[in-house]
């Protein structure tokens, strides 16, 4: 027989083993995960050359809105709200997240800020907010029958180089009448010049800022070239990667698909690098051909459109671009709207549509909520907007009764958010023909002008 004898103070294999797991394992670990948190605070603090585009916050637009003049009508029940998209640098953790989302869309930087810094694409922002609260103000006072803008003329934007009015037409020249016929708008312009004949001799009363009317005697050219209706960007330049334009001619070819800072990537069946491609481009067809236009946005998103081309009816008297300008009356009542922080064009539609709530009494939206974008111009017209793919995932989580586009925004806020009432509109007129069904009183509106 075999005595085993254990000395006292020596572990056994069994208790030896156990120590060397609990103790050497634990001590890694607590290092493993000090390395790994410096990793992860390392990794956090790269900011990547990317930005993620994700839905914004819905806001009640009517808590934005103040009148003086007149009596206002708060709204009991249903709202108006606008919608924002969140714009962020990425990191490469949340580079990873944006890019597995389905709200999120991630881009370069250089496709959203094309050139400028944090600060100015802040302050383009805030201008194109102003502009659009300003504008929302005349189309719902003007819808409320108040003649809040008179149409004046239409007013020179550009010339052509080396064209006839050359040296004698120049920029903010307002045309007022050709052959004694008044030219109001620039509806006006477009279609006196597409009706002249080759040859005619127009005489255009032009009055110049700050100077005397005068009259200006123009041959009319023979030109059925192919007209997009834009207007050439003068401070973004020849990048190489698209045509950058500054404003889109009202009522011309792209006005309901395209909007200003829009970059034109391909027309028909070219692509377009430039400005000067651009033309080249449209010099492969003519006024009545319809071709598919596409181009990306400021907040890098694409529309993408079929329109039938135009004839550049302003460059047979050298003129490359006009706008008609207005008058704005004086007026008994007052609106104010103060939004802060938020910046861009795309809130002009519930604006104009919060301000027929507060100054008409009864209820707009028939206790519905109902979330709204869209740029509006004087006349009432809704344009184009970006971010759409977001602001329909931020519609969908305010449990909007409907979400109102414009037209040109229709299929992708449809295909960001299926199961979301999306409905498209070309007017103001529109928006409340969709808000009617609701059971307010949209389509009962006073004249209060």
């Amino acid at each position: 027989m075999v005595d085993i004898v254990v000395e006292p103070g020596l572990p056994d294999a069994a208790e030896q083993f156990d120590d060397e797991r609990s103790s050497w394992p634990g001590w890694k670990f607590a290092v493993l995960v000090v390395v790994m948190f410096i990793l992860g605070a390392v990794i956090a603090s790269i900011r990547l050359p990317y930005l993620a585009l994700r839905p914004g916050n819905t806001f009640e637009t009517e808590i934005y809105i103040a009148v003086e003049g007149t009596e206002a009508f708060p709204s009991p029940d249903g709202e108006v709200y606008f919608v924002t998209v969140n714009q962020a640098r990425l990191n490469p953790f949340e580079w990873v997240l944006s890019s597995l989302s389905d709200s999120d869309e991630v881009f370069h930087e250089d496709d959203l800020l094309r050139g400028r810094t944090f600060d100015e694409q802040r302050e383009e922002n805030a201008t194109l907010m102003l502009s659009s609260q300003n504008t929302s103000i005349m189309a719902a006072l003007s819808e409320l029958g108040y003649d809040v803008i008179e149409p004046a003329g239409a007013v020179v934007e550009a010339v052509v180089p080396g064209g006839q009015t050359d040296g004698t037409l120049a920029l903010n020249d307002l045309i007022t009448a050709i052959n004694d016929q008044p030219i109001l708008t620039v509806d006006e312009l477009y279609d006196t010049l597409v009706t002249a004949e080759t040859d005619e001799m127009l005489v255009i009363a032009v009055q110049t800022p700050g100077g005397a009317p005068r009259d200006l005697t123009v041959t009319v050219s023979d030109d059925t070239s192919a007209f997009l209706g834009v207007i050439r960007s003068e401070t973004q330049g020849e990048s190489g990667n698209g045509a950058f334009i500054a404003d889109v001619v009202e009522g011309g070819p792209v006005s309901a698909l395209l909007q200003a800072e829009d970059r034109i990537v391909r027309v028909g069946d070219f692509d377009v690098l430039d400005f000067a491609s651009l033309r080249s481009a449209l010099d492969n067809y003519r006024s009545g051909d319809e071709v598919t236009v596409e181009a990306v946005r400021m907040d890098g998103t694409t529309a993408v459109g079929s329109v039938v081309l135009g004839v550049r009816a302003f460059e047979r008297i050298g003129i490359l671009s006009a706008q008609t300008q207005f008058h704005e009356s004086e007026l008994p009542i007052s609106v104010d709207i103060t939004t802060e922080d938020v910046g861009g064009p795309s809130a002009g539609l519930a604006f104009a549509l919060t301000i027929l709530d507060v100054l008409t009494e009864g209820e707009l939206t028939g206790g519905a909520n109902i979330v709204a974008t869209g740029t509006i111009n004087f006349d009432g017209t809704v344009g184009p907007i970006g971010g759409v793919h977001q602001k329909a995932f931020a519609a969908e989580d305010a449990d909007a009764a409907v979400f109102i586009v414009p037209t040109a925004n229709l299929a992708e806020a449809q295909a960001a958010v299926p199961d979301l009432r999306i409905e498209p509109v070309a007017t103001l007129d529109d928006a409340l023909e969709i808000i009617a069904e609701f059971g307010g009183n949209a389509l009962e509106l006073p004249e209060l002008g």
